[in-house]
């Protein structure tokens, strides 16, 4: 159940961390709708993060990853 834990937390970090840097290099091409629901997502699993609830962090990892998938396929 630990490492579970700190299994999906270590997925929630890079997902954080990638999603950042994808902002910042191409925060511009998105909408601005776009952009902040990737916001609000982003900051929601940094919320999640400060807890230690593996389903909460796991849902919102899920959510993140959902709406930075439109910023992939804005960029691309």
């Amino acid at each position: 159940e630990r490492r579970e834990l700190i299994e999906v937390r270590n997925q929630a970090d890079s997902l954080v961390h990638a999603t950042e840097k994808s902002l910042s290099e191409h925060g511009g091409k998105i909408s601005a709708a776009e952009k902040s629901a990737i916001e609000a997502d982003l900051a929601a699993l940094k919320e999640a993060l400060q807890g230690e609830d593996r389903a909460a962090i796991e849902a919102k990892v899920s959510a993140l990853t959902q709406s930075s998938m439109k910023m992939g396929e804005a960029i691309y």
